[in-house]
C-alpha cells in the first residue's frame, strides 16, 4: 500500500481546450512528525501565486512521501512549486525548496520536491534552491521529468530507508522513554495500566523500512500455560537514530489480556512482532521474556 496523496488541486488554470499535468512528488529524508512538524505549499504560474495549502503532521494531513496533484495548465505555463518545512509553530521555516517546470500538453510528468537534511541552514540567492546541499536553479527541463506513475514513491529515500535498501531487519528492545537492549530470556517488570490490565513497555529497533506508516503487529504466548495473548495493531511513525536506522518505544503491550495477571507472573512470555511499511517491506522478529514474578 502506497503513502496517500497530499491533496489534489483541479482547475488550476482554467479550461484550456490544450493542457498538461504535473504530479508533485513530495519527499524528505527528515524526520516527519519530529523535525519536520508542518509544510506550507505554494503553486505559482507564470509568476503568479496561484494556490496556497498547510498541512500538518498533527492534524494527519503530512503524509510523506506524497503527491500534489495539478492538472489542467495550459501549453507552456511555467509551474514553480515552493515547499516550506517548520518544526511546529514557529513563523520562520527552517527550510524552503521549489521547483519549477514548462508544461507540456498530453504529458503528465512528475516533478520532484525533496526536502533534504542537507540543505538545512543552506541560505541560497533568490530565485534559486538548495538540492544536495547547493544552491541552483529551481526550473528542470521538461524532457527531464519522467512520466508520473504511482510507484515513484518506491525509489524515494526517507530518513528511514534509501531504495534499493538492504533487507528490512527489526530488533525488539524495551522501554518507555527510549530504546533499550532486551535480552533473551530477560525478566521484565509490568505495571497497571491507567485502563486496567498490567503491561511491559517494548521499544523497536528498525532498519530498510519506511518512517511514515508502517503497521506494527504484537502477537504473544505463554508456551508453559498454552494460552495466547492475541494481536495488537497500530500504525508507526520511527524516529530517526542513526544512518539508515530508526526506533521506537513506548509500545504498551498487555501481558493478561487472557489470563488473570497471577498467573501469569513468572511464566515465560514468547513476543512476536511483525512491521510492515507502505511499500509492502515487512520485518518480523520474537524475543523471549520472564513475567517478573512479583509486583
Amino acid at each position: 500500500m502506497l503513502a496517500g496523496a497530499l491533496l489534489a488541486l483541479s482547475g488550476c488554470a482554467g479550461e484550456e481546450a490544450e493542457s498538461g499535468h504535473l504530479v508533485g512528488g513530495l519527499s524528505t529524508d527528515l524526520a516527519v512528525g519530529f523535525e519536520l512538524r508542518r509544510v506550507e505549499l505554494r503553486v505559482s504560474v507564470d509568476g503568479e501565486l496561484s494556490v496556497t495549502k498547510s498541512l500538518s503532521y498533527s492534524s494527519g494531513a503530512l503524509v510523506v512521501p506524497g503527491e500534489l496533484s495539478l492538472p489542467g495548465f495550459a501549453d507552456g505555463a511555467e509551474v514553480e512549486l515552493a515547499v516550506d518545512a517548520f518544526h511546529d509553530k514557529e513563523a520562520s521555516p527552517f527550510l524552503t525548496r521549489s521547483a519549477a517546470t514548462v508544461v507540456s500538453s498530453s504529458r503528465t510528468v512528475l516533478l520532484p520536491v525533496f526536502l533534504e537534511e542537507a540543505c538545512v541552514g543552506v541560505e541560497c540567492a533568490s530565485g534559486e534552491t538548495c538540492v544536495e546541499g547547493a544552491c541552483q536553479d529551481p526550473f528542470v527541463d521538461p524532457s527531464k521529468l519522467a512520466e508520473y506513475t504511482p510507484d515513484w514513491k518506491l525509489s524515494v529515500r526517507d530518513g528511514c530507508k534509501t531504495p534499493p535498501s538492504d533487507s528490512p531487519s527489526l530488533t525488539i528492545g524495551k522501554g518507555l522513554d527510549a530504546y533499550g537492549e532486551l535480552a533473551e530470556d530477560e525478566v521484565v517488570a509490568i505495571e497497571p495500566g491507567p485502563q486496567g490490565g498490567h503491561h511491559v513497555w517494548l521499544a523497536l529497533r528498525a532498519k530498510g523500512l519506511r518512517q511514515m506508516g508502517s503497521v506494527l503487529r504484537t502477537n504473544g504466548s505463554y508456551p508453559d500455560l498454552g494460552s495466547e495473548i492475541g494481536e495488537s495493531t497500530s500504525i508507526l511513525t520511527l524516529r530517526k537514530a542513526g544512518e539508515g536506522e530508526c526506533e521506537i518505544w513506548g509500545i504498551r503491550y498487555q501481558v493478561d489480556r487472557a489470563l488473570p495477571v497471577e498467573e501469569v507472573r513468572g511464566q515465560t512470555l514468547d513476543i512476536e512482532i511483525s512491521l510492515e511499511d507502505p511499500d509492502g517491506d515487512k520485518a518480523v522478529a520474537t524475543k523471549r521474556v520472564v513475567i517478573a514474578d512479583s509486583p
